[in-house]
């Protein structure tokens, strides 16, 4: 009795024992993860093949001069997006999104465990979606900068692997650790850093600068018009993330979810839409600055029916 006594306190405390690690273990990744904002360098590369169809329009003596200059300083972790992990320039004018490519790839265990034909063809079907949806990000991206480079900001696209740019980038994630990396492996985007559109009102307010404000709201209806215009929708129009200013100019930031569509030519259509898209910030402006949502208002009733 005595035997079997000591035998289940010690199993007790060898199954006590391995539960405090796997907790420690446990609350020592969310720590990590909650610190870092989830960024890990594995999440950020990929073995993606060439392919013609995201290779856009370029300039090499902007990627010779222009581009050359602003990889010539370190940038720092700013914010993770859906699609992208998001670094700044020291200099504060630039940002460089690194795509988050980690999904693409089966965890390395699953490589180790036989699977029941149902199971490997869901796999397979999973894998198969996420390879779509990455398609459809990266002809975003395409979009975006052939034919609304001016309006995102964009200034460099590389979506393909390359060997011409030999250049290697210093970035520094949320907690200060440094990696560097070869541009010409990385697939990312290049952009003018602009300030996001509800801090940007908020801002030109409480300077007492209501026609300013104004004028920036003026500016995003006409680039939500231009948009519109030229047939490109976007499924996931969030003035509050999605946009914001920069030198009194409206950008949209966000350009993951960029589709080309086919709509009536009748510019009440383009009124419906742009009605929709700037719902939530009405309402933002009613709560707080009435005046511009007047203004609002008799800005979209501008655009001819």
């Amino acid at each position: 009795m005595v035997f079997f006594k000591n035998m289940n306190n010690r199993l007790l405390k060898d199954t006590l024992y391995i539960l405090a690690i796997v907790s420690s273990m446990i609350l020592i990744k969310q720590f990590c993860y909650k610190k870092t904002d989830g960024f890990a360098l594995y999440k950020i590369l990929s073995s993606l093949s060439y392919h013609q169809d995201w290779e856009p329009a370029s300039s090499a003596e902007l990627e010779n001069t222009a581009l050359s200059e602003i990889l010539n300083q370190p940038f720092y972790y700013l914010a993770k997006g859906a699609q992208s992990y998001v670094f700044a320039s020291q200099d504060g004018t630039t940002v460089i999104k690194f795509f988050r490519l980690y999904h693409l790839r089966p965890p390395l265990w699953l490589s180790f465990l036989a699977m029941p034909p149902a199971l490997q063809s869901y796999k397979l079907s999973k894998m198969i979606d996420k390879r779509n949806e990455l398609a459809k990000d990266f002809t975003s991206y395409k979009i975006a900068f052939e034919e609304m480079k001016e309006e995102t900001g964009l200034i460099y696209l590389h979506l393909n692997k390359t060997s011409h740019l030999k250049k290697h980038l210093k970035i520094y994630d949320k907690i200060g650790i440094a990696y560097e990396l070869d541009l010409d492996e990385m697939e990312f985007l290049v952009q003018k850093r602009a300030t996001l559109v509800y801090p940007s009102i908020d801002a030109l307010m409480k300077a007492h600068a209501p026609e300013d404000a104004k004028e920036a709201i003026s500016a995003l209806i006409q680039l939500l018009k231009y948009r519109c215009e030229k047939g490109i929708f976007d499924k996931d129009p969030d003035l509050n993330t999605n946009f914001g200013f920069l030198d009194n100019k409206a950008l949209q930031i966000d350009i993951g979810r960029f589709r080309r569509e086919t709509l009536s030519p009748y510019p009440n259509t383009y009124r419906d839409e742009i009605i929709r898209i700037t719902d939530n910030f009405r309402q933002w402006l009613d709560a707080r600055y009435p005046m511009l949502s007047e203004h609002l208002a008799a800005e979209i009733q501008k655009i001819p029916v």
